[in-house]
């Protein structure tokens, strides 16, 4: 298997990983639009719907870097630049 089939397989797997987390934090999302203010569970649920937010960011990134290593011949202009956390 040659580095362009490994980004490939790499992007692929992120992917696939990305579906089920933008379904959770769908479903946490909507925990929060239903829950009331005084609910003590509230800032877990908060804190969850963070912390998943930043794995798909993270995700995102990644197959942005697999791509762009893929395809080297891109220009300069185009690549987005990293989030800041």
């Amino acid at each position: 298997m040659d580095v362009s089939e490994s980004l490939q397989h790499i992007r692929q797997s992120l992917h696939d990983l990305a579906q089920p987390l933008a379904a959770v934090t769908g479903l946490v999302d909507l925990m929060l639009l239903e829950m009331d203010e005084q609910d003590p569970l509230l800032p877990e649920v908060r804190m969850l719907s963070e912390q998943l937010e930043k794995i798909l960011q993270i995700t995102g990134e990644i197959r942005r870097l697999a791509r762009e290593t893929a395809a080297p011949k891109r220009s300069f202009w185009k690549r987005r630049p990293a989030p800041v956390a």
